[in-house]
């Protein structure tokens, strides 16, 4: 017999949680993504410009950390509102008003970013403004999330469990504002481990994922994201200099970048991962959902971002070069180039691990290969669009190796109705993804 939890993420427990009243209209398994979902997923990507822009004018070892820290409290903030808009519709009665509430919310959030730890005189504090506004978007999330869980008793203790874990993190936040700049980093950095192991520790009992569709496509497009960003970056490396052929060709060497990794996503992770999702039932459901999309789709947004930012710079030393002006060598642009590919293609792996059983040895040789080839760029002094090149061509192979190489698996997971290969196929003929 089905406990509670799998009743209410059947199509009759869908029934039985729509009686919730006017305000809110419960979702199911047919639901997808809203185009209010769309309009709030703008400010995530104006978040990300910001933060790509933050470090760019702070080209250092704190600033990317401090990049970083900034990327993982955006992340948690976007994908809060994942899971409440998989709860309920986003774009019907009271959670219509709320998304509107939190998107400007949100952007202030992101507006106040370039001043979250360097606040500039005048005006009011850039870090106060930051938690402030960052604190609004938590506690409203969790506020509506009470009440769009309507007669489901357990998932509104969840909520309220998720509440206190919440609390410690935003007194960290506000403690870390006041301090200056090198306690505000260890502070927030609290927080965020404070945050994330919370909410992990807590368990996945009790929270739903009554559309695992929506829930799988809500990401597919924040990658998206994060990928145009990757592109946009590029652009704006070169909005200043005079058209050459050199930074065309680091242009369309960046474009091939951002291909490959739409393609080692898209091509069979994206389906792996929502056909696995949609497979399972209750707290199964809740916890993939949880470590595959919450928490490993994390480190592929931030890893893209820091490509984002290395495409950004190199560009701009070539535009430097180009005009003939010294093209200052950037160690921490070529660590967030390489590095960010690297942590991306980790982060795949690591999908593939929990979703299928076994990790993506091909992407995990990779990924140390472009560690070390960063390392070598920057002995070398290598500047330019020599390091784009570099890493196009290793990103170039690996999606070449695996399309040839797995070909008949590729095809078979790409074919409409087919389910993952089990945990137990063999690696060495597993999928790619």
């Amino acid at each position: 017999m089905m406990d509670q939890r799998q009743r209410d993420q059947t199509p009759g427990g869908q029934q039985r949680n729509r009686r919730r009243g006017a305000s809110f209209t419960a979702t199911d398994e047919s639901h997808r993504v809203t185009s209010l979902e769309l309009l709030f997923d703008l400010v995530f990507v104006f978040a990300v410009t910001s933060i790509t822009t933050f470090m760019t004018h702070k080209l250092t070892t704190m600033g990317l950390l401090e990049g970083l820290v900034i990327a993982m409290l955006m992340w948690f903030g976007w994908t809060a509102y994942a899971w409440l808009g998989n709860q309920a519709h986003a774009d019907r009665g009271a959670l219509r008003v709320s998304m509107l509430f939190a998107m400007g919310a949100f952007f202030v959030v992101a507006l106040a970013i370039p001043e979250a730890f360097d606040d500039r005189l005048g005006g009011l504090s850039g870090p106060l403004v930051f938690v402030s506004a960052y604190a609004v978007v938590r506690l409203a999330h969790l506020a509506v999330y009470s009440l769009a869980a309507g007669d489901d008793g357990e998932l509104r203790r969840t909520v309220r469990q998720a509440f206190w874990s919440t609390l410690p993190a935003l007194g960290l936040l506000g403690a870390g504002a006041l301090c200056d700049e090198q306690w505000r980093l260890a502070l927030w950095a609290v927080a965020v481990l404070t945050d994330y192991v919370g909410i992990f520790v807590s368990g996945s009992t009790g929270w739903r994922v009554p559309a695992p569709g929506h829930f799988a496509e809500r990401h597919q497009l924040v990658v998206i994201i994060a990928i145009g960003e990757s592109i946009v970056g590029a652009g704006l490396g070169l909005e200043e200099a005079p058209v050459a052929w050199s930074l065309l060709l680091g242009a369309v060497l960046g474009i091939i970048i951002s291909i490959t990794l739409w393609w080692t996503y898209f091509d069979v992770v994206a389906m792996v991962a929502e056909r696995t999702l949609t497979g399972l039932r209750g707290d199964d459901r809740t916890r993939l959902a949880r470590d595959t999309f919450t928490y490993l789709h994390m480190p592929v947004v931030v890893g893209i971002i820091y490509l984002a930012l290395g495409t950004k710079v190199v560009l701009s030393q070539a535009a430097a070069a180009t005009e003939g002006e010294h093209a200052e060598f950037s160690g921490a642009a070529l660590f967030a180039l390489y590095g960010g590919v690297a942590l991306y293609l980790v982060a795949m792996s690591g999908i593939r691990w929990r979703d299928i059983g076994s990790p993506n040895l091909q992407r995990l040789v990779v990924a140390g290969v472009l560690v070390v080839t960063g390392a070598a760029a920057e002995v070398a002094r290598l500047t330019g669009v020599v390091n784009l090149g570099l890493l196009a061509a290793v990103m170039v192979a690996l999606v070449a190796y695996e399309t040839v190489r797995h070909r008949a698996t590729r095809e078979a997971v790409r074919e409409p109705g087919q389910p993952p290969a089990p945990a137990s196929a063999d690696p060495a003929q597993g999928l790619p993804a």
